[in-house]
């Protein structure tokens, strides 16, 4: 075992959860799509390194709104979130790093 020394300014973790049945998950209101425009994001704007976004499974707040997304070292956890509101994560990521 090897620890890792690299430690991010902030971790997002996006709920990407997938149920097979009926079920309310995170997939199905664009968990996905928004782990993915998160983590393109930090990646063009050169925060890849100090930013990391990671995809996760059930966080326990399923719903059929929008994915489930938390910030660390913040322990902010918001619900809920749908694509349209990305930029209020992005503008909080920029404005903390500063």
């Amino acid at each position: 075992m090897q620890q890792i020394t690299l430690r991010p300014v902030k971790h997002i973790l996006v709920c990407t959860n997938e149920r097979e049945t009926e079920k309310e998950c995170c997939s199905k209101v664009n968990g996905y799509e928004i782990f993915r425009e998160l983590k393109d994001w930090t990646k063009s704007n050169g925060l890849a390194s100090r930013v990391w976004v990671t995809r996760t499974g059930c966080l326990g707040f399923c719903n059929s709104i929008g994915a489930t997304i938390v910030i660390y070292p913040d322990q902010l956890w918001f619900k809920e979130v749908k694509k349209e509101e990305i930029q209020k994560i992005k503008d909080f990521i920029l404005d903390s790093i500063k």
